[in-house]
């Protein structure tokens, strides 16, 4: 394209990249001076259009406090990451993969 895309184009461009959005959510565990992000959830498009107004409230009432990055995919491509941290107890340990230990350290 040789010119700027008109608001138009851009709100096309914009649904047709929406409507094929998914995400994964990964929580962050501290292990010794890093943090590590597992994978706790896949979140779909319908999912996300129930709360995309109010995530890190969302968050918190799904799976408590904690360091989460939500990546956003069209199909298998990665988009963007977006971090939340919402302050409280965490509710997500038991979504961790069994390699974390069965102590973890929420980040």
């Amino acid at each position: 394209m040789k010119r700027d895309p008109s608001p138009e184009e851009m709100d096309e461009r914009f649904e047709e990249i929406y409507s094929q959005v998914n995400c994964v959510l990964l929580a962050g565990v501290l292990e010794g001076v890093a943090i590590y992000f597992y994978e706790i959830a896949k979140i779909t498009k319908e999912e996300l259009d129930g709360f995309r107004d109010r995530p890190e409230e969302y968050l918190f009432e799904r799976f408590g406090g904690g360091n989460f990055k939500l990546n956003f995919y069209e199909g298998p491509s990665f988009i963007v990451c977006v971090n939340f941290k919402p302050k409280g107890e965490p509710k997500w340990l038991a979504l961790l993969p069994e390699k974390v230990g069965s102590n973890p350290k929420p980040a």
